[in-house]
């Protein structure tokens, strides 16, 4: 009886103490952190991988005309020449290996996206593919929620254009909820500032049904990539210079480790076509 006396006034003198004096921690208030969400990525399906064969020698380029360029609509054939476009998802590439490898004919290295990100594998990669003599070009992911001139300024500041081989390109592949006007406004405003600026015209890269379905007769006087995966050539609904057919996002190469984007040149063009020296 005199112990569970005891321990009643124990309890009771406990409850008067104050609760830091117990060890009692308060919760604290989460902090209310913004997470920026990532724009969609390319289309995630897995394709059918096309053998590549070794690309020919390439001599001295010539001007490039696009209003003379036998561009064939409809049935395009791809003509073996191709190359890659990577971004920090493919790593620390070795671009020893990727040149000797032989079958990169070009690359184009992810810059810049939207006005707030930066790929942080951009400077290695251009630096890196050019001393190892692979003609390197920079692309920006478009993102139809932010001011298309605001995304050009970004993708200025933060790229070298003087330290590029090859046409930079304008990545398209998410619509918005804009109106379809307002949409073109934007992307005609990255366009043009950007041909102001350079004064030569960027590529745009766009998968066939995304081009046929937003961007069909909207940008047709530029040259585009056009992204299809599995067997056939794509035939974009549009009189557009088709240069390069983006066959697959799981190709093999010497140097990378997993899977990376592959592209070939289609009907008659070939890398003369994408150098920047031959749009000056």
């Amino acid at each position: 009886m005199t112990r569970y006396i005891t321990a009643l006034i124990a309890i009771f003198m406990l409850s008067l103490l104050p609760s830091h004096a117990l060890g009692d921690k308060t919760k604290k208030k989460k902090l209310n952190v913004e997470v920026r969400p990532e724009l969609p990525m390319p289309d995630a399906r897995v394709p059918v991988v096309k053998p590549q064969a070794p690309h020919a020698s390439v001599s001295e380029p010539g001007l490039l005309n696009i209003q003379a360029s036998e561009v064939v609509y409809g049935e395009h054939t791809e003509s073996q020449r191709g190359g890659i476009d990577v971004s920090h998802y493919q790593g620390q590439i070795d671009w020893n290996a990727v040149a000797h490898d032989g079958r990169a004919l070009y690359a184009f290295c992810k810059a810049t996206e939207s006005t707030s990100l930066m790929d942080n594998t951009y400077q290695y990669n251009v630096r890196e593919a050019r001393r190892n003599g692979v003609p390197v070009g920079a692309y920006h992911f478009f993102s139809p929620k932010t001011s298309g001139a605001e995304q050009l300024q970004y993708f200025m500041d933060n790229v070298d254009v003087s330290q590029l081989d090859v046409v930079p390109m304008l990545d398209i592949e998410v619509r918005g909820k804009a109106s379809l006007e307002e949409f073109h406004n934007q992307i005609r405003a990255w366009l043009k500032g950007f041909e102001k600026k350079y004064h030569f015209k960027p590529i745009i890269y766009a998968s066939v049904n995304f081009y046929n379905k937003y961007l069909a007769g909207a940008f047709d006087d530029y040259m585009y990539m056009i992204a299809k995966y599995g067997e056939g050539c794509p035939s974009p609904q549009g009189p557009i210079p088709f240069v390069m057919w983006q066959y697959t996002a799981n190709g093999r190469i010497n140097g990378i480790k997993g899977a990376v984007d592959m592209s070939y040149f289609v009907d008659s063009f070939d890398l003369k076509d994408i150098l920047i020296k031959n749009h000056r």
